[in-house]
């Protein structure tokens, strides 16, 4: 029997279409393996949104290669383009790929999260990006904003549940701009409403929300089976480097959205994007920056160097000096770690409700709802199944605790 294995770099999109992959296979009779060596054919899904992207991308084909000489190697993703076809290596779309495999786009196959090795669900709802950050590749690589039929998605949600997710994350490049070429009644709102209206047990987690598409789901933030998590990227908290990253917002209208999120009767966890080292973020726009992630109601900060990326409008522009950019880096790392750190403390001794994923050593592991890892005791739980959990202890990242 044909043997594959299957590696995945980048956002939640490449793991959405990865899984889907994975699904297509094992239905047509081909064995799942995580051994590189026994595998016929692997199949890396690859990112270019920043340089280490790149690198990653690159490393994981380089021990394919090294590792199993006869395997033929099929390459999909954004940075298909780094890539050249040889003996045993296809370099293909991924939707080129799906056809070759006799599959349409519209179709699914679902694993048991067992069989997948996730505990969630993610469900791809668009892809393409219409906006035009100076600094993006993505909108180059993904094309256009293109949604899936809600009616496909709302029937792999009830396959997904029926399966034994409990936790769906919606994804995409820009999710809050799902719907646009459709219906004009089709939105992300019309969406999650339409979801919700399934009569099961399970919760929605939305992944990176624009800053602009807050203002589309707000009214429906308040309801339960919705994640109090939203990761909103600002990049930026100068106004200048924001224009010049060509960010269609203000940091005022980013502070109204921070506004209204923290007026709704619900404790939300609110994480965010910070890029440093902009090229054209000097001291000034620096400190700007670093006072207003300080004072800002984030749990957390995802934390990147400025990527240039070829055929971009930034990459004309000439780069700050590395070591400046290092110690930038290490900075906003430091209030990261703090309000991290300030919002775990905020979980103590509540009852919580994660989704159980793995056991390690003598604890069982899982995603919090507001997108914090939990380690904590307890047993006969299914991955994938959501409990309550009582936190009694922070440790590092994790919040300790036991299943009520």
């Amino acid at each position: 029997m044909t043997k594959f294995s299957l590696f995945t770099v980048g956002c939640r999109t490449n793991i959405a279409e990865s899984e889907r992959l994975r699904a297509i296979l094992v239905s047509k009779n081909f064995n799942y393996t995580e051994n590189i060596k026994e595998a016929d054919l692997v199949f890396i899904n690859t990112c270019t949104v920043t340089h280490k992207a790149d690198r990653d991308s690159r490393k994981i084909f380089n021990r394919v290669r090294r590792i199993n000489k006869n395997a033929k190697i099929f390459l999909t993703g954004c940075a298909i383009d780094n890539f050249k076809e040889e003996e045993n290596v296809r370099v293909i779309k991924f939707e080129e790929l799906l056809t070759n495999l006799n599959q349409e786009l519209k179709e699914f196959k679902i694993l048991s999260p067992e069989e997948s090795g996730h505990s969630r669900y993610f469900l791809k709802i668009q892809e393409g990006c219409d906006y035009t950050c100076s600094f993006c590749i993505v909108p180059l690589k993904r094309g256009k904003s293109r949604s899936i039929d809600p009616f496909d998605l709302l029937k792999e949600v009830e396959m997904a549940i029926s399966k034994g997710y409990r936790e769906i994350v919606l994804t995409g490049t820009q999710i809050g701009d799902y719907g646009k070429e459709l219906d004009k009644n089709f939105d992300l709102k019309f969406l999650i409403k339409e979801i919700l209206k399934i009569n099961q047990d399970f919760r929605i987690r939305l992944s990176s929300l624009h800053p602009f598409h807050v203002n589309k789901i707000y009214e429906i933030l308040t309801e339960k089976k919705i994640t109090p998590h939203l990761h909103i990227p600002l990049q930026s908290a100068s106004e200048k480097v924001l224009k010049d990253m060509k960010r269609p917002y203000t940091l005022k209208f980013f502070d109204k959205i921070l506004e209204k999120i923290l007026k709704i009767n619900r404790k939300f966890s609110i994480g965010t994007d910070i890029i440093v080292g902009f090229p054209t973020e000097k001291e000034k726009e620096f400190k700007e920056t670093l006072e207003y992630v300080e004072n800002a109601p984030f749990s957390y900060i995802h934390i990147f160097s400025y990527s240039k990326r070829d055929k971009t409008e930034a990459a004309k522009l000439k780069g700050l000096d590395p070591m400046i950019i290092n110690e930038r880096m290490k900075i906003i790392k430091e209030i990261d770690s703090k309000k991290r750190i300030n919002f775990l403390n905020s979980l103590l001794y509540n009852i919580i409700e994660p989704v159980y994923e793995q056991s390690e050593n003598e604890f069982l592991k899982g995603l919090s709802e507001y997108g914090f890892l939990v380690k904590f005791k307890g047993n006969n739980l299914k991955k994938g199944e959501i409990t309550k959990v009582y936190v009694h202890k922070i440790e590092n990242t994790y919040l300790l605790g036991y299943k009520i």
